[in-house]
Formats: C-alpha cells, sequence, structure tokens
C-alpha cells in the first residue's frame, strides 16, 4: 500500500508543479481582494488540479503502468485505495502552498483580510473528497481524459448553482435565502461537520464503485 502511494508521488513530473504555479501565480490577482471563501476556491482549485495532473497518462503509459501495477503482489482493491488514500497528500501539498500565499497576503495586504479558519480547512478537505469521489469512478470507466472532462463539467454547473444562491442572498427581494446564508456563515463548524460526514459518505460508496469497475477490467 505505502509502494502504491509513493508511486503516484514519485512519478508525478516534476514540471507539473510549475505548470501549477504558472495558472495559481496569476489566478491569485482575481482571488485576491481579501475575501475568505476565494482563498478557499483557490485551495480546492490546486489540490483539485494536482488529483488530475496525478492521473494524466497518454495511452501507452497508461497501458504500461497498469501492467506494472497489476503485477504487483496486491490486490485491486488495495490499488484503488491507494489512489484515494493519495487524494489527501495533494490536498495536504496545496493546503501548504495555500497557507503560505494566505499569510503573506494578510501580513502585506494594503486592505484587510484574515487568515483561513480550521473550519474553512475542513470544508476544503470535504469538498476536495467529493472531487474525488466523483472523478475516480469516471477515471475507472472512461479514462483519464474523460472523466476529468465530466467531473469538471459537473463542478463546473454546481458552482454555477452556487454563485445563483449567493446572487439571491444578495437580492433583498429574497429574504430568506439571506436568512438562510448567514445561518449557515454563523455555524461554520456545523457546516464544515456536515459537509465532512456527507463527504466520507460519497467516498465510500465512489470507492465501491471504482473497486466495482476496476476488478472487472481486463489489464
Amino acid at each position: 500500500m505505502q509502494a502504491l502511494v509513493k508511486k503516484d508521488l514519485y512519478t508525478l513530473p516534476k514540471h507539473v508543479f510549475l505548470l501549477n504555479l504558472l495558472w495559481f501565480i496569476p489566478l491569485t490577482n482575481f482571488f485576491t481582494d481579501g475575501s475568505p471563501h476565494k482563498h478557499l476556491i483557490l485551495l480546492f482549485l490546486l489540490g483539485s488540479s494536482l488529483i488530475l495532473y496525478s492521473n494524466y497518462n497518454t495511452k501507452t503509459s497508461e497501458d504500461m503502468q497498469a501492467r506494472l501495477v497489476n503485477s504487483l503482489p496486491v490486490t485491486r482493491k488495495k490499488i484503488v485505495l491507494a489512489k484515494y488514500m493519495t487524494g489527501l497528500i495533494w490536498y495536504l501539498i496545496a493546503f501548504v502552498i495555500c497557507s503560505i500565499y494566505v499569510f503573506l497576503f494578510h501580513t502585506f495586504a494594503p486592505f484587510p483580510s484574515r487568515l483561513i479558519t480550521p473550519a474553512e480547512y475542513v470544508i476544503c478537505l470535504a469538498g476536495t473528497y467529493l472531487f474525488i469521489s466523483v472523478y475516480y469512478p469516471f477515471l475507472y470507466a472512461f479514462g483519464d481524459k474523460i472523466a476529468a472532462f465530466l467531473t469538471l463539467f459537473l463542478f463546473i454547473t454546481s458552482s454555477i448553482g452556487f454563485q445563483i444562491v449567493l446572487n439571491l442572498a444578495a437580492n433583498p427581494r429574497y429574504p430568506q435565502v439571506t436568512e438562510f446564508v448567514e445561518s449557515i456563515s454563523y455555524h461554520e463548524w456545523l457546516l464544515a461537520g456536515s459537509m465532512l460526514l456527507i463527504s466520507l459518505f460519497l467516498t465510500f460508496l465512489s470507492f465501491q464503485a471504482s473497486v466495482r469497475i476496476y476488478s472487472k477490467k481486463d489489464l
């Protein structure tokens, strides 16, 4: 199991980190206005990007890696489990990078800001595993390119719906929506705990689905 996790870490091309920095640095201009939720989006995007890049392969390299991994004395269930566990490591890498960035921003920004709270880190972790729970079944069923497209499509659609809710909350004609959003923001740990429980449940279902799909594949 540990060897499988290390394989994912060591086989990730080093230029992937450079590619992530190339979009991360310019994108901070858009997300840098002191709004805490934008820092969370930045953390989520970086973690999700590392997960996608870590599973990107050409068809030839994908087949070679599949044959190599399946030649090891481990079950396919453990191979899938290692993928889900590695997702936590990618999140932690994004966690460190974004925490350093937000700290520097908070220290030197010319306008008020604040650091990311522990509850917000939990919310981001839950969001990352929601991403994983959608992505990996698609990955084992259709391959990395189609899986990335379908997962990004679903999350972009969801983000549009989320933005609509925020717009309604800002509209005085919909006080019920405003009160609901404000009540959530006042109970940060309740939201974090709820999201974490939901993500754990969906990740468990996703893991079972991924194992079933991968076990039926002829590699």
